[in-house]
């Protein structure tokens, strides 16, 4: 991994945990966990292991504890590398020929802002939280 890209993946995780409210130096195991199933959906396996990387040599330089160690993100990176090998035997829920695409004419429906809010979303990951609610 060149400079360039080390610099630009520590960079890009710094970003993502501002985003969060979350501390990228010293970074807590949880944190470059789910920076890496983040990751997963935006980048190929190789890639992800590279940033990972990246945010261990950058906590290595700062004499601080590297965080990519830790059995939850090792487990976390061993569960992305099997299910990247094994990719291509998941088929995927409908065939693409099924699938009808959307009419040109058809317009989205312009629902107001209060609407969208209400509606409930199911979320496939859980949302990030900095810290464990009280209760």
């Amino acid at each position: 991994m060149t400079h360039r890209k080390r610099e630009k993946a520590w960079t890009d995780f710094q970003a993502w945990c501002t985003a969060r409210g979350l501390r990228a130096l010293p970074a807590h195991p949880w944190t470059v966990a789910a920076y890496a199933r983040w990751c997963e959906a935006r980048h190929r396996y190789p890639i992800i292991l590279n940033r990972v990387r990246a945010i261990a040599r950058a906590h290595l330089l700062a004499c601080v504890a590297s965080p990519d160690r830790h059995p939850t993100v090792t487990r976390t990176l061993r569960t992305l590398e099997i299910r990247n090998r094994s990719r291509a035997d998941r088929a995927a829920l409908f065939p693409a020929e099924e699938i009808a695409p959307m009419p040109v004419s058809a317009k989205p429906s312009r629902r107001s802002l209060r609407d969208r809010r209400r509606e409930r979303v199911l979320r496939a990951v859980p949302r990030l939280v900095s810290r464990r609610p009280k209760g």
